[in-house]
């Protein structure tokens, strides 16, 4: 009696290790699929990225220190909580 227990058992843990391995395959199958469709991107992208020219663009910023002073940093639009009291 206690060996078809165990025997019992040991099918379950079975069965179920049977459906994680499945569930594994199929995502490392999906990832696979993914990698390769990300390096068809990548290749894609590297091939335009070679054919393309390059276009520097230089920015500067000038700023007036003296004008920092009349900056005024609070938020007047910021909302106020009014509490409610509950009786």
């Amino acid at each position: 009696m206690g060996k078809d227990r165990t025997l019992s058992k040991a099918r379950k843990i079975a069965q179920r290790l049977a459906g994680q391995i499945e569930k594994l395959s199929d995502a490392l199958e999906d990832l696979e699929l993914e990698f390769a469709m990300l390096m068809k991107t990548i290749d894609k992208m590297d091939a335009k990225k070679d054919s393309s020219r390059d276009v520097q663009i230089d920015v500067s910023i000038k700023t007036d220190e003296g004008d920092e002073d009349d900056f005024d940093v609070t938020n007047t639009s910021a909302p106020t909580v009014k509490g409610r009291r509950k009786f």
